[in-house]
């Protein structure tokens, strides 16, 4: 009987085995050839650049700000200055492209990983090409874009409708490319460090045969903003390790704000930040080594280093790591980073160090007692570092309320801090955080480099909770427990151990998918007459006991991408007449004479009726607002100051 059970168990592991290779290989085969889709996307975008370059012009404004701007930065040349012209129309034409094919977009979004496979990393070295992976990169033309963009570390960036992005291969002057040594034009080294003589291989070297560089070192016009991103279904391991190899541009006469750098951070279901870190092309920073060009360039590099991401707060979670790497602010100057093997791998000593808090959920302490709460954790120092000082703080929505300075217990590798629940006042309510911080002297040829590293919570959830403290029961009544979706978390997230029984009001809703009501209780959540969630707000009941974790679960599924943005359009198209500026336009357009004035315009739908007229002094420009037009194809009249009528469609989207 034994052995017949055995055999059975063998057999229904080798079934579930095989079924998932075979989710793997189908989830592989669809993102392949999606992946092929781009490709052929990415030539008909080509051939409508090279179409329409003659076409269109950028706007006269954006034209000469880029050229005032790139005149006071740095020392460019008039080919410099007319190579960025000709790369800010083609991203122009580029995205003009997308705007007119929207339903082009939908191939450069991974499709999301069988949450069955959970976060076996099915092509986490990129064997399989870039399967499972988003990519798309923010130009912003200087100073079209302004200088308010770049943030250095905390620029943001997101996926719009026209700054998608498909990889090439072996392409090191493309945004994104893959390295394949098994593909022409493979080099066994980057080319730019190759050209001073340093020779750092673009493939990991336990990375098989193929990895992704993201930007290129263009410059000169356009700060770049690469990024890639991947989505987990479910987060099931604790840390994401990888590995990456920085080549990096730095200007001795920058300041650090605006140099060059790289970022790395996993985001939660809710797009808040889990762990992250990022590096800023610095020749003090040990990681780099130099190479001194002259007395205004230095092109730092790392070779290839592992590093870890903490992901322990978000495990049986939604998560995405997301890489990001830019130029300089004023453009001239590069950075570029080469990645592979991200999970699935472990970095045995992560050179950047690393940090992480044990789990502790505790759930209401007397504030009175006596026994001390000890929080420990783990600490990798980085590579040649010896820790400076290392601390703990507790905090309570981003506040800081007491800070501890130095750990009871302290090893090569492990922390522990010890206090009384005092530290929390007398009477504390909701929920608190606990912060670790530690410091590293780093000692090299460039001098003494502090590095800092952080763990900002110790798991899933709150750290301590003073909410309900699982008291068996409530009864929740109108109006003195009416609640809405901007409410504290104390009074909009509810929990108990056996029932909750309500009868009051839910209210406001404000379409953020973390902020719905919640009540959880372990037997049972109980709807009585004069219950009633408000149309518009955002309500979830469910039994689980308190276990202070308040997950909102939306009544239906949803998409981990939210509607994608739409960007502006700088570009004017070459016609006589009028241009109308943007085209298609979802909110304000701008009627624009090429030569000329006019007096009257007017906006008819395609059927003839009159939506919008208006009579002007002559002039030559004005500004409408379509915002409130419905969707669709609209003809613009406008009468020029010798009585000409010209005529224009306008696409509002």
């Amino acid at each position: 009987m034994i052995k017949i059970f055995k055999i059975v168990l063998i057999a229904l592991l080798f079934f579930n085995s095989n079924s998932l290779v075979a989710q793997v290989n189908e989830y592989l085969e669809a993102e392949n050839k999606r992946v092929s889709r781009t490709e052929k996307t990415e030539k008909e975008v080509e051939r409508f650049i090279s179409d329409n370059f003659n076409k269109y012009k950028l706007a006269v404004e954006v034209t000469d700000e880029v050229i005032k701007h790139l005149r006071e930065e740095e020392d460019f040349t008039d080919i410099q200055l007319e190579k960025a012209l000709i790369d800010a129309k083609r991203y122009e034409l580029r995205k003009l492209f997308f705007s007119r094919n929207r339903e082009a977009v939908a191939d450069y979004k991974a499709i999301e990983l069988p949450a069955s496979v959970a976060q076996n990393c099915v092509n986490g070295d990129f064997e399989d090409g870039t399967a499972g992976y988003t990519f798309w990169a923010d130009l912003h033309p200087q100073p079209g874009s302004g200088t308010s963009f770049f943030q250095s570390c905390a620029t943001p960036t997101v996926l719009t409708t026209t700054n998608v992005l498909a990889p090439t291969t072996n392409n090191f002057n493309s945004r994104a490319t893959v390295i394949n040594s098994a593909a022409s034009g493979y080099q066994q080294f980057d080319p730019v460090l190759a050209s001073f003589g340093v020779n750092v291989p673009t493939l990991n070297t336990n990375g098989g045969t193929k990895a992704i560089k993201l930007n290129n070192t263009g410059g000169m016009g356009s700060s770049d903003l690469t990024t890639v991103s991947r989505y987990f279904p479910v987060i099931n391991q604790s840390t994401i390790d990888f590995n990456f190899s920085l080549v990096m541009d730095n200007k001795p006469g920058h300041a650090q704000d605006i140099q060059p750098y790289f970022r790395a951070r996993v985001l939660d279901q809710y797009g808040n930040v889990v762990d992250e870190f990022c590096i800023i092309a610095n020749p003090n920073n040990c990681l780099f080594s130099t190479i001194n060009v002259n007395s205004d360039r230095r092109v730092l590099y790392t070779g290839w280093i592992c590093a870890r991401l903490n992901v322990g707060d978000i495990l049986n979670q939604p998560g995405t790591i997301e890489f990001s790497v830019s130029d300089c602010q004023p453009s001239a100057h590069f950075g570029t980073v080469y990645i592979d093997n991200i999970c699935g791998f472990t970095c045995a000593s992560p050179q950047l160090g690393a940090i992480n808090t044990n789990p502790t959920n505790i759930n209401c302490p007397s504030p009175t007692s006596t026994i001390p709460i000890e929080v420990c954790g783990t600490y990798a120092a980085p590579a040649n570092a010896v820790l400076n000082t290392i601390s703990m703080q507790i905090t309570q929505g981003g506040v800081v309320i007491a800070t501890l300075n130095t750990p009871s217990q302290l090893t090569a590798n492990t922390f522990c801090f010890s206090f009384l629940p005092s530290v929390f006042g007398t009477n504390p309510s909701g929920n608190f955080e606990f912060q670790v911080n530690a410091d590293f002297n780093v000692n090299c040829t460039a001098g003494t480099f502090l590095y800092e590293i952080s763990d900002n919570s110790a798991n899933v959830g709150p750290d301590v909770t003073f909410i309900d403290c699982c008291i068996p029961t409530l009864t929740l009544t109108s109006p003195t427990d009416d609640s809405n979706n901007l409410a504290i978390p104390a009074i909009k997230k509810r929990e108990r151990s056996d029932w909750i029984k309500a009868s009051n009001i839910i209210s406001v809703g404000d379409n953020i998918q973390g902020n719905g009501v919640v009540y959880h209780a372990e037997n049972y959540v109980e709807l009585n007459p004069g219950f009633e969630a408000v149309l518009g707000s955002q309500f979830a009941a469910y039994p689980e006991g308190c276990s202070s974790t308040f997950v909102y679960r939306p009544g239906e599924e949803q998409s981990v991408y939210q509607e994608i943005p739409e960007e502006n359009i700088n570009l004017v198209k070459l016609v006589n007449g009028f241009s109308i500026i943007p085209n298609p336009s979802s909110n304000f357009i701008e009627v624009v004479m090429n030569d000329g004035n006019f007096n009257k315009l007017s906006i008819a739908t395609i059927d003839g009726k009159i939506v919008y007229e208006k009579q002007v002094d002559t002039i030559n420009r004005t500004q409408v607002d379509v915002s409130k037009y419905p969707t669709g194809i609209y003809i613009v009249n406008v009468i020029s100051d010798d009585g000409q009528v010209h005529t224009e469609k306008l696409i509002k989207n």
